[in-house]
């Protein structure tokens, strides 16, 4: 059965001026094409090929998404992976928008909020040697969570100080850290290092809120090494005297953060 272009356009419920389009783009090819008067013809095979088109429209594929799931199509249930795929690829896209809505919220609400600019006190610290377990990842900063649980549940009874992070490098926008948590002992366990963390000499101040303007207590430490003609690498450490739980965040505004930075 053959099928003129107004009949195939309501059989598949997409417009002429789409059926041109596809045709142009050789993704549904007409099965005949009248050589006279250029009349194009659809059949059956063109009928299952325009479903398959409309699903795959409707499910936010990209015109050159279709033509290479189109192109890989053998068989009828080699649809079924690709729609995963793109399954999986909408879920991350939805994560990383929840992401950025929540950082949008925290804007808000910072922008409402009366904040009287903080005043940092630097003084020179001495951080003592203490046995710690690490971890090690690049993850950023607000989804290190699942790496400070293995730390806390590692430890047990055996903790024996704040959690801290050193700063190391950046990858790939992100920074690395290596999160630190003090033990009175040895802590045998495949999920951590255990490490003698050394004495260092440096400076320090304290941020009083939640980690969105934690920045400002950095500004602070690097114009201070500046103005002094200090020498330092900037591996900032962070011990978090006061924060986050494990599960609960609490009142972030009675956060309470101890920036550290070695001087050599």
């Amino acid at each position: 059965m053959k099928y003129k272009i107004n009949e195939f356009s309501k059989m598949t419920a997409i417009p002429k001026s789409t059926l041109r389009y596809y045709d142009r783009e050789e993704l549904l090819l007409p099965s005949l094409r009248d050589q006279e008067n250029g009349y194009r013809y659809y059949d059956e095979a063109d009928f299952k090929r325009a479903n398959q088109l409309t699903l795959l429209r409707s499910s936010d594929f990209s015109i050159s998404e279709i033509r290479e799931v189109l192109a890989g199509l053998e068989e009828e249930g080699d649809l079924a992976y690709y729609l995963l795929e793109k399954k999986t690829f909408i879920l991350e896209e939805i994560q990383e928008k929840e992401r950025l809505m929540k950082k949008i919220d925290q804007m808000i609400t910072l922008g409402e909020t009366t904040m009287c600019e903080q005043e940092y006190r630097i003084e020179p610290y001495t951080k003592s040697a203490q046995r710690v377990i690490l971890r090690k990842c690049t993850c950023a900063f607000d989804e290190m969570g699942p790496e400070v649980n293995y730390l806390y549940q590692a430890a047990k009874s055996a903790v024996a100080g704040e959690l801290f992070t050193s700063q190391r490098e950046m990858l790939d926008e992100k920074i690395q850290y290596e999160l630190a948590l003090p033990v009175s002992r040895l802590i045998e366990s495949k999920h951590v290092e255990n490490e003698i963390f050394p004495e260092m000499t440096g400076i320090r101040t304290l941020h009083y809120g939640d980690y969105q303007e934690i920045g400002q207590a950095y500004k602070v430490l690097i114009d201070h090494v500046e103005q002094n003609q200090l020498k330092t690498d900037f591996s900032f450490i962070n011990t978090f005297i006061k924060g986050s739980g494990k599960k609960f965040k609490g009142n972030q505004a009675k956060y309470v953060t101890e920036i550290f930075l070695p001087i050599k």
